[in-house]
Formats: structure tokens, C-alpha cells, sequence
């Protein structure tokens, strides 16, 4: 193998490593926000009930407000560029879990990728 094989080969090798990592930070990022939308998920049955009722609602970064729950049976969700719509628990928990599934399906392409490369 001459000099110039060597070195394409090892420039072809850190173009898969690149692309490994970029696939694993990938699989990274879906976990996390499968594990946010199931905590937001969990917390929607939690509102269930407690109409009329003091809880904590957190505003950032750690700082929480005290507020009373005047409806436990429909939430505000941002449906993007920040525009807002009312939607039941159970209609924004169907959203929530349609979410999941999406992310589990793109989480099986990825780690289907990453199997070519092992």
C-alpha cells in the first residue's frame, strides 16, 4: 500500500469515527427528551384531582412560584412560534405519547445505522 492509500484510508477512518459520534450524540439527544416528555407525562396525571389546590410551578433555572390550580382538566400548549391553544390533559397526553413514539422510531434508524459501522 503506497503513501497515498494510507493515506486515504486513515482520512476514511476519522470520517466514520466523526460519523459514530455524531450518530451516539444523536442517540443522546433523543433519550434525554424521551425522558423529559415522559417526566411532563407523569406530571399531567399528577394535575389530575388537584383543581383548587397549591403547586409549584417552576419559571427557570431552579426558581418555582406558588399558584393555585384552577382547572385540573386543560393545559396551555405551545404549538410552535410561540402560539398557544387550550387542549385537554388526555388530548396533550395523546400528543405527548405520539412524540415518544416518533423519537423511538427515529432512536431504531439511527441505532440501525450505527450497526453498520460494528
Amino acid at each position: 500500500m503506497n503513501e497515498e492509500e494510507e493515506f486515504r484510508k486513515a482520512l476514511e477512518a476519522e470520517i466514520i469515527k466523526k460519523h459514530i459520534a455524531e450518530l451516539e450524540n444523536q442517540l443522546a439527544e433523543i433519550e434525554s427528551k424521551k425522558a423529559e416528555l415522559e417526566f411532563l407525562n407523569d406530571s399531567l396525571d399528577e394535575v389530575k384531582g388537584q383543581k383548587g389546590k397549591e403547586i409549584l410551578v417552576p419559571l427557570g433555572s431552579g426558581v418555582l412560584v406558588k399558584a393555585k390550580l384552577e382547572d385540573d382538566q386543560k393545559v396551555i400548549v405551545n404549538i410552535g412560534s410561540n402560539v398557544l391553544v387550550d387542549r385537554t390533559v388526555e388530548e396533550t397526553k395523546k400528543i405527548i405519547n405520539e412524540q415518544i413514539k416518533e423519537l423511538n422510531e427515529v432512536k431504531k434508524l439511527i441505532e440501525n445505522e450505527l450497526m453498520k459501522y460494528f
